[in-house]
């Protein structure tokens, strides 16, 4: 009679070469699942490898759509970015042009100003009157007080006080 231990090791020892074995196949290549390919090494019956086989073309389907659409999207990512770059650009340019612009628009607002300083209280009073507010107080502000006193005294009360209510910065009041 055949001890136990003795029965457990012949077990186990046929356990591991069969181990062995299975490792050793797949390691040299995978076996295919499906009998329709020629290469079934598993015994299984044929309903669950065709089984296997279709969903193995499912997935397999799957990621080439995937793989497709990650191409896409890395496609459509490179197109936002030169765009996006661009727009930056275009954006800088825009920056630019409006710093020049401004630049002249203060260049000319400070000739006006000098040529308001120079000329006859009276006169720089009667166009200020027909001017827009804002701008007339513009120019006003970068007068001297001097200046500003002689053109809003040769101007009629009324709108003298409205010009120097808006020199204050306060808001015009309504009388």
């Amino acid at each position: 009679m055949l001890r136990p231990i003795l029965i457990f090791k012949i077990i186990l020892f046929f356990f591991t070469l069969k181990l062995f074995l299975n490792m050793a196949i797949y390691i040299m290549g995978l076996p295919s699942l499906s009998a329709k390919e020629g290469n079934a090494t598993f015994n299984c019956p044929p309903e669950v490898s065709d089984l296997l086989y279709v969903e193995r073309e499912k997935y397999l389907q799957k990621l080439r759509e995937v793989e497709k659409r990650e191409r896409e999207l890395r496609l459509l990512e490179k197109k936002i970015e030169e765009q996006l770059n661009a727009l930056t650009q275009l954006s800088s340019e825009v920056e630019e042009k409006l710093q020049r612009i401004s630049a002249i628009h203060d260049q000319r607002t400070k000739l006006l100003i000098k040529a308001y300083s120079e000329m006859r209280p009276a006169k720089a009073a009667q166009q200020l009157m027909n001017m827009n507010r804002e701008m007339a107080v513009k120019i006003l502000s970068q007068l001297r007080s001097d200046q500003i006193a002689s053109i809003l005294s040769a101007m009629p009360p009324e709108k003298a006080a409205y010009l120097a209510e808006a020199l204050s910065g306060y808001p015009p009041r309504e009388y």
